[in-house]
């Protein structure tokens, strides 16, 4: 009976935050369907006739301005105007739109089910606070996804957020205790990047996120189950399906199994094979090609001409008043000074800290847009928010001994976090900054601008 007990209240737990998390997630007012714009049409293209074209959803490809779709012709060539004489392809990865699909279309038809409900509350659509959210709203209510395509996303992005939170409490719980790995859960997921990105639409970001906290997962549990290790090599593969850098975790995870795990390479590489397989004969099947024209974007901050904007990125990307990570996000001063003292003896650690900085490295190499164009916040950072994470395990293992201060420091910046992540889902006039007074990518100046910063509006 104790057993069946203590089984009960282990599984109370994760529910309860996975249910908490998606709710405050999912009934946050303000989403972001920004460059993820057709990810619920493709999920229903496949649905519906089984290809991710967007044929025929041309009037909307015209009234978005031909927003993130390119045509692409027989030869595989991406024609950016706007006469197609081929099909019309959302010019982002594929990986997210098609491991989304089913919850997508799942939402989809829920949403068709509960229309005839609708008829019988017509005060809901006094919950919209604006023009724009009624419609949003009103074409859920009316089971429309067309209209309703931003407020599906959200929810479904708040439910890989859920999903997230609980995967980090699993691994928290390995080294702390439940009501430590709880809090270190709820920190990741309202208090990051986690939320203010990733849990707003399904940015690239979204699915890149769970499948890397789903990896450090399966590593740490291989420390007690080495076979776990093979099977890292299935979400490994998956997220460079969701976004190029990405590719980051291919080169660090595979040598970390060469390296800790070598019995189980193989099978490691054997759990990659069939995605590494369906992607390429994808992209050839498209654009005759191994890779999309997205995954051939250029990383102009490596060439010695460029090293001053790289150097102004790198710092950027840290410390700037619009995307600084440290700044949105103090609590990380904590994990970065974790990496650096290297004082946590976990195999994993050392691994983890190269994929941190590379990461860093990587994204402020594409100088042409370091700060992420139309978003808040540290965007670009929000796929290593596991990672952050995980590295502030040490903190909380010595709590009770840890200074009084230090543990002041700690809450004082989680909060300043909070405070500054949840505005991105409770205020439009965050994400405004972006093109007010004038369009942050035309001026990128703007990003160092202390009198202004998009936090305070």
């Amino acid at each position: 009976m104790q057993v069946l007990i203590d089984t009960l209240k282990n599984r109370r737990v994760p529910v309860l935050l996975f249910l908490g998390v998606f709710l405050f997630s999912g009934l946050s007012p303000v989403g972001t369907s920004f460059d993820s714009r057709w990810t619920v049409y493709i999920a229903m293209s496949l649905w519906n006739h089984g290809d991710t074209n967007l044929d025929e959803y041309e009037p909307q490809i015209r009234e978005s301005d031909y927003y993130a779709v390119g045509c692409v012709d027989a030869q595989g060539v991406d024609h950016p105007h706007k006469a197609c004489a081929g099909h019309w392809y959302n010019g982002y990865p594929i990986g997210g739109p098609v491991l989304t699909a089913p919850l997508i279309v799942a939402a989809v038809e829920i949403m068709r089910g509960l229309h005839p409900l609708w008829v019988h509350v017509p005060a809901v659509m006094t919950l919209a606070r604006n023009p724009d959210a009624q419609r949003v709203l009103g074409g859920f209510i009316d089971a429309d996804y067309d209209r309703a395509h931003a407020l599906i996303e959200m929810e479904v992005a708040s439910l890989l957020l859920a999903a997230a939170a609980v995967v980090i409490y699993f691994t928290a719980l390995l080294y702390l205790p439940s009501k430590k790995a709880l809090l270190l859960a709820l920190l990741f997921a309202l208090a990051t990047p986690a939320y203010s990105v990733a849990g707003r639409a399904i940015w690239q970001h979204t699915p890149s996120m769970l499948l890397l906290a789903i990896t450090i997962y399966l590593f740490t549990r291989a420390e007690q189950r080495p076979a776990l290790a093979a099977w890292a090599g299935l979400p490994v593969a998956l997220s460079y399906t969701v976004r190029p850098t990405d590719a980051l975790f291919v080169v660090i995870f595979t040598a970390y199994v060469a390296v800790r795990h070598r019995a189980y390479l193989l099978k490691y590489l054997l759990a990659a094979t069939p995605v590494a397989i369906a992607f390429l004969a994808y992209n050839f099947s498209i654009y005759h090609f191994p890779l999309s024209p997205y995954y051939r974007t250029e990383l102009d901050g490596f060439l010695p001409q460029h090293w001053p904007k790289l150097g102004e990125a790198l710092a950027g990307n840290l410390i700037s008043p619009s995307r600084g990570l440290l700044v949105y996000t103090p609590v990380f001063v904590f994990a970065i000074w974790s990496m650096i003292r290297r004082s946590w003896k976990n195999p994993l650690a050392p691994w983890l800290t190269a994929l941190a900085a590379l990461h860093w490295l990587a994204i402020s190499a594409y100088i042409a847009s370091w700060w992420a164009g139309m978003c808040y916040g540290p965007r670009f950072f929000t796929d290593l928010t596991p990672v952050f994470v995980f590295f502030l395990i040490p903190y909380l293992e010595r709590w009770d001994a840890s200074s009084r201060t230090l543990r002041i420091a700690f809450v004082t910046c989680a909060l300043i976090g909070f405070a500054m992540h949840v505005r991105s889902g409770w205020s439009i006039a965050v994400h405004k900054w972006n093109v007010d007074p004038v369009s942050v990518d035309r001026h990128p100046e703007r990003n160092w601008d202390w009198s202004d910063p998009p936090f305070l509006r």
